[in-house]
């Protein structure tokens, strides 16, 4: 209740106040929401299981047997930085990185591949190269543990867009709904359930190749958009969705990358505002420890920031 209390009197002094300082002011005092729209704020000088993420998390998620991954290469660091805590005795990986994502969850293509529209993806080697995504370093890959109590299993997709046309099929037309599909059907394959499942997912970086000729305010409407149609998807296979936030970028301002770190924090904001309104979503935010570790190219990090921020779920498995 002190909480709550605190967090209506800072909305209520920030009222009047310009845009930026009404977000400068946010940024230090948004501590005070996380009980009200279930997030919490990563912090590598926190053991895993004494954050306020795993607190959050636990009573929800904790030894869940299926863990699926969705994102790009970042989301891939993290899955590749996982201490799973079971034996692992079988294992699957896909053998085309970028082009083997159908083959590996055995759906058929779909007999024509369709353009995307204006607001999907892919927007590079996605687009020249049919049923092939934009990211190069991702790849699609399953680590399972049978015992005699079942299987308990964590898997990644690829997944680089809030919507692309990337994995179309004969029955789903969007890569977000192929890879919904394959999780209901790996799901059903063990005699799981959706409330057996964690999605542990972000899309956003790659989502900003679609901002090009668009105004910023246009661009975030679309990846809004994008977002609410894939969560809704999500909500009907996984009992609980953990989105992590979308990371920074080292070079904001250079004209040869679509990313921007004012943009994307603002798309941060917003991602908060709709998981709110799912009953089984989180928001983990990872942007300002991200901030704090070293860059070794324009998006990506050294290996302490993955292994710090996959030791969260490891300790949740």
């Amino acid at each position: 209740l002190k909480e709550l209390a605190e967090a209506i009197e800072v909305h209520r002094l920030m009222k009047d106040l310009d845009e930026s300082e009404y977000l400068n002011r946010f940024h230090r005092h948004r501590i005070v929401f996380k009980d009200l729209h279930n997030e919490c704020f990563f912090r590598e000088d926190e053991p895993p299981q004494n954050g306020e993420c795993y607190k959050m998390l636990a009573p929800e998620v904790k030894s869940k047997k299926a863990w699926f991954f969705f994102g790009d290469s970042q989301m891939g660091k993290y899955f590749n930085a996982l201490d799973y805590p079971y034996i692992i005795t079988s294992k699957k990986e896909t053998d085309d990185l970028r082009c083997g994502f159908l083959d590996y969850v055995h759906l058929p293509r779909s007999e024509e591949w369709v353009y995307p529209q204006y607001n999907q993806g892919p927007a590079k080697f996605g687009r020249k190269n049919h049923f092939c995504s934009d990211v190069a370093s991702a790849g699609n890959r399953r680590f399972e543990s049978d015992s005699t109590e079942g299987s308990n299993f964590m898997e990644l997709l690829t997944v680089d867009f809030a919507s692309d046309v990337e994995q179309q099929t004969r029955y789903t037309n969007t890569t977000q709904e192929t890879a919904t599909l394959h999780v209901a059907n790996q799901l059903q394959l063990r005699g799981l359930t959706y409330e057996d499942s964690v999605c542990v997912v972000n899309v956003g970086l790659h989502d900003q190749k679609l901002c090009e000729s668009k105004s910023d305010s246009h661009c975030l409407v679309i990846y809004v958009t994008n977002v609410k149609v894939y969560l809704n998807l999500l909500y009907n296979v996984c009992g609980s969705i953990i989105w992590l936030s979308t990371t920074p970028v080292r070079d904001t301002h250079n004209p040869n990358y679509p990313q921007r770190n004012d943009r994307m924090e603002i798309m941060n904001e917003k991602i908060r505002e709709v998981l709110a309104k799912f009953d089984n979503g989180y928001f983990v935010d990872v942007w300002e420890t991200a901030l704090g570790n070293t860059f070794v190219d324009n998006a990506h990090f050294t290996q302490d920031f993955y292994d710090n921020v996959a030791g969260l779920f490891s300790s949740l498995m």
